[in-house]
C-alpha cells in the first residue's frame, strides 16, 4: 500500500514538473511568437515607409525635371549653347532614378535632389545670362544696322544734293548768247557803204550778232566762237576742209565757219561775226542758220530768209 502511495506521489510530482516544464516552453513559445509578430509588424511598417519615401522621392525628382524643362523652352535655341551642361544634370537625373529604384539611403537621395536642384537654378540663371546679353548684342546690332541705314540714306541724299548743286553750277556756268541775229547785207560804194537787204541777189555778206551773257562762274580770259552757218541745202559754209577748219564741241569733230577769239571778263559782250561772200559765190533765196559754240558749249542760233 505504501508502496502505491510512493508511487503515486511520484507520479504526481512528475506529473507537476512536466506540466511546468510544459507552461514554460508555451510561454517562451508564446514570446517567439509575439516576438516574430512584432518583427514582422515593424517590417511591414518599415516596407511602407519606404514606399511612401520613394513615392515622394519620384514625385520630387519628376517635379524638378519638370519645372526645368519648363523653363528651358522659354529660352529657345539659346540651350544649344549649354548642350554639355544640359547633360549633366540629365545624367545626375538618371543616377537618383536608379538610387530610388534601388531604395538606397533616403538622405543620400535627398541631398542628391538638392544638388539637381541647384544644377537646374544655376542652368537656368546661365540661360538668362545668354538671353540678357543676346537681346544686348541684338539691339545693338539693330542700333548700328539704322545708323548704317541712316549714314547711307544721309550719304544717299548728299550725294544726290552734291548731284544737283554740280548739275546747277554747270548749267550756271553755261554761257548764254542772247538776240542772236543773222542778216544779209549789200555793199555799195566799193565796200564804204552797208545796208541790210533780204533780197538774195543783192547780199555780198552775212553779219551774225549777238550778246555773250555775264557770268561770274565763267573762267574769264581768252574765249573762242565758233559760228556755222548753214546754206538752205544744208551746206555749212567753210574757207577749207580738214582739222584745220574744224573744232571739237561735246566729243564731236564740227566744221565752223567763222572762227573769233575774244577776251571775256566775265561780263556781258556784243560780239559780231561776218562772212564775206567770195566772188564765185552767191546767195540763194531760202533759210540760212548760224549756230553760235565755244569749245564746250551751245550758245544758240539764228535764223535769216533770203528771198
Amino acid at each position: 500500500m505504501e508502496d502505491r502511495i510512493s508511487r503515486l506521489e511520484k507520479d504526481v510530482k512528475k506529473y507537476k514538473t512536466l506540466s511546468v516544464a510544459a507552461i514554460i516552453v508555451a510561454v517562451i513559445l508564446l514570446f517567439i511568437t509575439i516576438f516574430f509578430i512584432s518583427r514582422s509588424h515593424e517590417q511591414v511598417t518599415q516596407v511602407a515607409v519606404y514606399e511612401e519615401q520613394n513615392v515622394k522621392l519620384q514625385d520630387e525628382l519628376d517635379s524638378i525635371m519638370r519645372e526645368y524643362e519648363v523653363m528651358k523652352s522659354q529660352y529657345g535655341s539659346l540651350n544649344a549653347k549649354l548642350s554639355e551642361k544640359d547633360s549633366v544634370i540629365w545624367a545626375h537625373a538618371e543616377e537618383i532614378q536608379k538610387l530610388i529604384a534601388s531604395q538606397a539611403d533616403y538622405r543620400r537621395i535627398k541631398k542628391k535632389l538638392e544638388l539637381l536642384q541647384d544644377q537646374g537654378k544655376e542652368y537656368v540663371q546661365l540661360l538668362d545670362s545668354l538671353y540678357k546679353e543676346n537681346k544686348k548684342l541684338t539691339e545693338e546690332n539693330t542700333e548700328i544696322k539704322q545708323k548704317v541705314s541712316r549714314l547711307s540714306k544721309e550719304k544717299e541724299e548728299l550725294s544726290q544734293e552734291k548731284e544737283v548743286l554740280e548739275e546747277k553750277v554747270t548749267i550756271a556756268s553755261k554761257l548764254k548768247a542772247y538776240n542772236i541775229a543773222l542778216r544779209g547785207m549789200a555793199v555799195k560804194s566799193g565796200g564804204k557803204k552797208e545796208d541790210e537787204t533780204d533780197k538774195a541777189k543783192k547780199v555780198k555778206k552775212l553779219r551774225v550778232t549777238f550778246t555773250l551773257s555775264e557770268n561770274e562762274l565763267t573762267p574769264a580770259g581768252e574765249l573762242n566762237l565758233y559760228c556755222r552757218i548753214s546754206l538752205p541745202d544744208g551746206r555749212v559754209l567753210a574757207l577749207g576742209k580738214g582739222d584745220g577748219y574744224s573744232f571739237t564741241n561735246d566729243g564731236k569733230l564740227l566744221q565752223y565757219s567763222i572762227k573769233m577769239s575774244v577776251n571775256y571778263d566775265k561780263t556781258a559782250k556784243k560780239v559780231t561775226m561776218e562772212w564775206d561772200l567770195r566772188n564765185d559765190d552767191k546767195a540763194v533765196a531760202g533759210e540760212y542758220t548760224a549756230q553760235i559754240f565755244t569749245e564746250t558749249d551751245y550758245l544758240g542760233e539764228g535764223k535769216l530768209i533770203l528771198q
